[in-house]
């Protein structure tokens, strides 16, 4: 799937209030990793990883809102955030050097 397609699947959306809500993403996920960090101090491995699942998923989201988009599907998130920042150069990096399939997301839904 394509940035394209999962705009017009409504996947991603375009979404004004995207800047506004950087901050408070931002906080989610600081909170999310550190509740995960203490998930696995106390051994408690499942719930750590999700936790910080979610931890990296409201980064993730940090960098969509910033371009005012928002996302309806985990899969279309990191195909939008692929096609957004290997625009860029400067913080491109492995990132976009690196293909879908090797990173485990190609063919998803």
């Amino acid at each position: 799937m394509t940035f394209k397609e999962c705009l017009k699947r409504g996947r991603i959306k375009e979404f004004s209030q995207g800047k506004a809500l950087v901050n408070k993403e931002l906080q989610t996920a600081e909170r999310d990793l550190l509740d995960g960090k203490e998930g696995f101090e106390r051994e408690k491995y499942k719930w750590s990883t999700i936790q910080n699942y979610y931890a990296m998923f409201h980064s993730a989201r940090v960098l969509l809102y910033a371009t005012n988009y928002r996302e309806k599907s985990h899969h279309c998130l990191i195909i939008a955030l692929r096609h957004l920042i290997c625009r860029n150069r400067e913080i491109a990096g492995i990132f976009c050097r690196s293909s879908p399939k090797r990173q485990g997301i190609a063919g998803r839904r």
